[in-house]
């Protein structure tokens, strides 16, 4: 019988690679978000199944996770930024959606979730780097605050539904699928940018550390997961295991494009950490899975790809 996978909030720029990833593997796919996400992403989604839906209503949810094995929670209503502006609101639409979406797939037999978290939000200024697992807390925005909450509630059902419950803490990841126009990923945005001629910009000094993860490797990463038999329950650090500064990132974008343009610079965020990278030993330990595209090669991968479109 075919494993059946269902990605909420997967239109997106992970789910959709998560999506094909899977499918590759001879998994069924069913992909669900709202409805306006689900058609523009529609050519990354070619036979796959979909569903409209909508995360925080979960309306529909149980019909669509059941006969599920693997459930992957990706909806989330913020960012780090936007969460500021109005705590309450992240919170409300955030975490109690989220316990009432594990505990459906808990009552709908699913054997594995796995949580999209954040490494880059989760552990707030680390004491010491790489940042392990341990380190979690004080978070300096809402969004991390959410995100550890949830991981929390996972825990809490995972433990009394006897399920596998992991919560991925994803570092930077960067991808094609950026390139389509968004904001969102620092290093397609700023290959934009340059290819359109335009100078990027950057918020503080360009000092801030983070780390960053090549696509492929994240879905590979998410593949050893749920491959990996009696994985235990908890959080898991998924990234490179190196930091780059927003500098280091500019100048392999510079040897790459052969660009003059400098950056511009912008004033500090008060929310982000300073410096920020993962110690992955704990998933490679457990799944014999690695980090395999280097940064240099994929910052050279989609300046291609962006010269070809």
């Amino acid at each position: 019988m075919t494993e059946r996978c269902v990605i909420v909030g997967g239109a997106g720029f992970l789910g959709t690679a998560l999506a094909q990833g899977l499918r590759k593997s001879g998994r069924e796919v069913c992909v669900l978000d709202l409805p306006q996400r689900l058609a523009g992403t529609s050519e990354f989604l070619a036979g796959i199944e979909t569903r409209p839906f909508s995360f925080p209503k979960l309306d529909g949810l149980e019909e669509a996770i059941s006969g599920s094995e693997t459930l992957i929670h990706l909806a989330c209503t913020t960012t780090p930024a936007s969460s500021m502006a109005d705590m309450a609101k992240d919170a409300a639409e955030n975490i109690a959606p989220s316990v009432a979406l594990f505990e459906a797939a808990s009552r709908a037999g699913v054997k594995r979730i796995l949580f999209s978290s954040s490494g880059g939000t989760v552990y707030g200024e680390p004491k010491a780097l790489p940042v392990s697992e341990e380190a979690a807390g004080n978070a300096l925005s809402a969004y991390g605050t959410s995100k550890l909450a949830i991981e929390g509630y996972l825990h809490l059902v995972a433990t009394q539904a006897g399920l596998t419950g992991v919560s991925l803490r994803i570092g930077n990841p960067y991808g094609p699928f950026q390139l389509r126009g968004t904001a969102v990923g620092v290093i397609a945005h700023y290959l934009a940018q340059i290819r359109s001629g335009i100078a990027p910009e950057v918020w503080g000094d360009g000092s801030v550390v983070r780390d960053y993860i090549h696509i492929d490797d994240v879905v590979a990463a998410v593949l050893a997961v749920i491959e990996t038999p009696e994985l235990a329950s908890g959080p898991y650090n998924l990234g490179s295991g190196e930091g780059h500064s927003i500098k280091d990132i500019y100048a392999a974008i510079r040897q790459v494009t052969g660009t003059q343009l400098d950056l511009q610079l912008k004033p500090a965020r008060g929310f982000d950490v300073a410096a920020i990278f993962l110690d992955t030993t704990r998933l490679r330990r457990a799944t014999g899975w690695q980090p395999r595209v280097g940064l240099n090669e994929g910052i050279a991968q989609l300046w291609e790809l962006l010269q070809r479109s």
